[in-house]
């Protein structure tokens, strides 16, 4: 009967490992996305960069079918650079999206330890938080973001205080 209570806990305990190593591993097969990415993107500049010499290469002499070829050659380039840029960014994503996904997991598994201290739980998050910050920073590397401010309150607040200024510079003068 004991080997039938064991059981279970054995089975969660394997569930729970396999789970980690699944993340850990999306987390791997997603990075070499990234890495091939990054060589598409720079395969794809390379053809840009060899379509534009050849339009640069146009002369007075050259055919007008040797520029609809130049003119086909670049949009092809430029097709496959936008497409390569596009799954670049997807990898990126999906990296850091399983890099904060194990990081979750990794702080859920020491926070259920309730007898370490701070600095201890600090201690064992901080590998894992390591290619957390290095997903982000890649992320943003590539990733404009931009903060969009409300100038309406500003405008108002300004108002404001130029009344105040007016109002303190008539004081003086007034005195």
């Amino acid at each position: 009967m004991p080997s039938l209570r064991v059981f279970p806990a054995a089975l969660a305990l394997s569930l729970a490992l396999v789970a980690c190593q699944s993340a850990d591993k999306k987390a791997d097969k997603d990075e070499v996305k990234v890495v091939k990415g990054v060589e598409a993107v720079c395969a794809a500049q390379a053809d840009v960069d060899a379509a534009v010499g050849q339009v640069n290469g146009l002369t007075p002499d050259s055919t007008v079918a040797d520029a609809q070829k130049a003119g086909d050659k670049l949009k092809d380039a430029l097709s496959a650079l936008n497409k390569a840029e596009g799954q670049l960014e997807k990898a990126e994503v999906k990296e850091y999206r399983d890099q904060v996904e194990i990081f979750r997991k990794a702080v859920d598994e020491v926070s259920k330890k309730k007898d370490l201290t701070l600095a201890a739980a600090a201690e064992q998050l901080k590998g894992k938080a390591a290619p957390l910050i290095a997903a982000r920073e890649q992320l943003a590397s590539t990733t404009v973001c931009i903060d969009v401010v409300d100038d309406s309150s500003d405008d108002k607040s300004d108002a404001k205080s130029d009344d105040k200024s007016d109002a303190k510079s008539d004081d003086k003068s007034g005195s």
